[in-house]
């Protein structure tokens, strides 16, 4: 069986130390990535575990990730606004790298739930509500729409005319189904962070028997817009890994099935999503 090799996911301070070690010297390694993103891609959760730290690589690969130590429940104005990103992708510091890593749109939509589903009242003339019905449809529409503006905002910047990564491919994913659960984050020096669906499905008062159909949905929908972009935007690639891993048990608290907790997978399960995201990088690179 031919060697796997796990990225060196570096930050940028190792990048630019004096004398950085090999892990952090791009020409030490076969391919370099830069890469930004959500919690799936930080490096703070309890237990240090993400997306990054899953991948295998059949050459030597270093990832400088802008995702920092601390990061926690990123959104998409936060990714397209982050200074490492920038600098990355910029005609006076930036480097043209083989790829680019994108996770994003996935903490909007959790954040956003509670804006997005109807209040109680507009919904008691409906007696079997599917779960479109339980949402306000210009409210998650707009809330996809700036998810895609801020992807089409770094394909510009990767593309400006002379900015060193241009048409050098991006690839982002879509989001595995997440159960709606009493089961917060865990992150270093934050402490507890959420429920969400949870806590946005029980003051809305949408009954248990729905959350599953319903997060479905909205994940589906951010899915669809997520995938909507990759025929629209030059060399953006976005890898769908819906039905990856195993969903939790509702009800759950704590760790169950491959999800460490109600909106981040645990170990084995960002494994297999990275592994499905793998093969694509395969195919560009």
């Amino acid at each position: 069986m031919a060697k796997k090799f796990k990225p060196d996911v570096v930050t940028w301070d190792l990048v630019d130390a004096n004398e950085p070690p090999p892990w952090a010297d791009r020409t030490f390694h076969k391919l370099n990535f830069l890469s930004e993103g959500d919690s799936w891609f930080t490096m703070a959760g309890i237990p240090t575990s993400n997306l990054l730290f899953q991948m295998r690589f059949p050459v030597s690969t270093m990832i400088v990730n802008c995702a920092m130590p601390g990061d926690t429940i990123k959104h998409m104005s936060q990714i397209t606004n982050n200074q490492g990103l920038l600098r990355g992708l910029s005609e006076q510091n930036g480097e043209r790298w083989d790829l680019i890593l994108l996770s994003g749109g996935g903490n909007d939509l959790i954040d956003a739930a509670g804006s997005i589903l109807i209040d109680p009242s507009r919904r008691s003339a409906i007696k079997m509500p599917s779960p479109k019905d339980y949402c306000d449809q210009n409210e998650l529409d707009g809330l996809i729409t700036r998810i895609q503006k801020g992807y089409r905002r770094i394909v510009d910047l990767r593309d400006k005319p002379n900015a060193p990564s241009k048409d050098v491919p991006i690839v982002v994913h879509t989001y595995d189904f997440p159960t709606p659960n009493d089961s917060p984050a865990r992150f270093f020096g934050v402490g507890l962070l959420g429920p969400w669906l949870y806590k946005a499905f029980t003051s809305e008062q949408i009954p248990e028997q729905d959350w599953v159909a319903l997060s479905d949905f909205l994940f589906k929908r951010l899915a669809k817009g997520l995938l909507a972009l990759d025929g629209q935007l030059p060399n953006f690639h976005v890898v769908d890994t819906r039905g990856t891993i195993k969903r939790a048990k509702i009800g759950s608290r704590g760790e169950s099935g491959d999800w460490l907790n109600e909106i981040h997978p645990n170990s084995r399960g960002y494994a297999k999503l990275a592994k499905v995201i793998v093969k694509k990088l395969q195919t560009l690179v």
